[in-house]
């Protein structure tokens, strides 16, 4: 359940990207909410333009933690990447190694997430760690699209403090909602047959369905987000710590 507030929005408009969200206004189950301004889940920076990189700033972000491979980097460089009067603190944690192919024979989504959780869960680990010790004030994370690697490390965040999985699930499905504009300029115009573009759209469709599979995964092996975070490695400090910064004192 989102609770309503006059001063906030979750959708943010930082003009060239397209799925920038505030974490804040959840309820969770035992009555209290996320603190708006405390994580902010976006696409990928290299889109923003001059406005919506001050945007950005204003907002008061303080650190950012890119989730992309060093492909990705190279391509399209994060334009908080290098020192300036931005003072952001940036760092750069890749979700998913390289060199570890994925499986010739793509199945399902939620089966993807589920693999890079097993198999990368220390980088997990070392994300979540970059979160808990952030500079005080909004922390930012994201990918390339906001959508599968940010999906995940949101949905753990939002889990942790006890969000209910219909509300997490709902909020990872938002992402179709923000991509759409670029999701129909690929499917009109992309490269191959349009019907195998709109094969792989409906395959890679963030549903609410997929995060709930996902999370099902993660009580059945490691009982629950948090027993996956301590498995991974990730410290009983550190997982408090990120529980105070998402959850609003005075809810």
């Amino acid at each position: 359940m989102a609770i309503q507030d006059e001063k906030r929005t979750r959708h943010l408009a930082w003009e060239g990207c397209y799925n920038v969200r505030d974490l804040g206004g959840y309820r969770t189950q035992d009555g209290t909410v996320t603190r708006w301004g405390a994580f902010i889940r976006t696409d990928n920076l290299g889109r923003l333009t001059e406005a919506g990189r001050a945007s950005l700033v204003d907002s008061g972000v303080r650190a950012i933690i890119d989730l992309r491979r060093p492909d990705e980097l190279a391509e399209h460089p994060n334009p908080f990447a290098e020192e300036g009067d931005h003072d952001i603190t940036y760092t750069n944690v890749s979700l998913v190694d390289p060199a570890k192919s994925a499986p010739e024979n793509f199945t399902t989504l939620a089966n993807d997430y589920k693999r890079i959780l097993d198999t990368f869960a220390p980088a997990m680990a070392e994300i979540m760690h970059s979160i808990a010790g952030a500079p005080e004030g909004p922390v930012l994370f994201h990918c390339m699209a906001g959508k599968d690697r940010t999906g995940m490390v949101a949905a753990i965040l939002l889990d942790l403090v006890g969000v209910p999985r219909e509300t997490i699930a709902e909020d990872y499905a938002l992402t179709q909602e923000y991509l759409r504009p670029l999701n129909d300029e690929w499917l009109e115009n992309g490269p191959g047959e349009r019907e195998d573009r709109a094969r792989d759209l409906e395959r890679f469709t963030p549903s609410a369905e997929v995060m709930l599979e996902v999370l099902a995964h993660l009580d059945e092996r490691y009982g629950g987000v948090e027993g996956y975070l301590l498995q991974a490695g990730v410290s009983p400090q550190d997982i408090e710590r990120l529980r105070v910064r998402l959850i609003d004192p005075d809810s």
